[in-house]
């Protein structure tokens, strides 16, 4: 369960923070520790067959290039671009579990929730700040849910309470995190966007 919620909660952070704090933990982890956390699941990796290899990468491909063509549209707000991430992440990530059998997703999956374990444990995250942070994903989550379904509100309705509540979220964050986690999370994030740009 622990490890499903801070799996989502990490996914969040990214997402409503605007940082992709999703794979923060693997760019923040020195390379000596990567290589003996890499070995240690090695065991569990999922071996894919040569059709599912050529299938994954051309989801990969197709994704990478929708996610070029949202970033520069300049037609869309921050917040769009975001959800529209979002989106082609959910879809994505979907048609790529169809590839793999049962046994495969498994393995992949128990190798992302050690990975987002690891990120927990080098936030320095306690139960209670875990807790915490676990009820504040639900309600930013339900909320955000909530706006994006409500066919009532216009876009700039909805672009206008989507960033309000991340702003909450930001502000409630900020009350579970000490000082020292804040500043240590947000180089984490900083040096995941610098990865990536890189």
């Amino acid at each position: 369960m622990r490890k499903t919620w801070i799996n989502s909660t990490v996914l969040w952070m990214g997402i409503s923070l605007g940082s992709g704090a999703l794979f923060a933990q693997q760019a923040a982890t020195p390379a000596h520790e990567t290589t003996t956390q890499d070995a240690a699941t090695t065991a569990a990796k999922p071996h894919l067959t040569a059709d599912q290899k050529k299938q994954m990468g051309e989801l990969r491909a197709t994704a990478h290039d929708q996610a070029g063509i949202i970033r520069n549209d300049q037609t869309l707000t921050q917040e769009q671009k975001q959800a529209k991430l979002k989106e082609l992440h959910a879809s994505t990530r979907q048609q790529m579990k169809s590839v793999l059998t049962p046994e495969q997703q498994k393995a992949f999956a128990d190798r992302h929730a050690a990975g987002q374990e690891r990120f927990a444990e080098k936030l320095g995250l306690n139960a209670d700040q875990q807790t915490k942070m676990k009820d504040l994903f639900v309600a930013t989550h339900q909320q955000r849910e909530a706006v994006l379904k409500n066919a009532s509100l216009t876009n700039e309705q909805k672009q206008t309470q989507l960033t309000q509540i991340r702003e909450s979220s930001k502000a409630q964050l900020a009350t579970i995190l000490t000082p020292e986690q804040l500043v240590k999370f947000h180089q984490m994030r900083k040096m995941h966007r610098h990865q990536k740009q890189g």
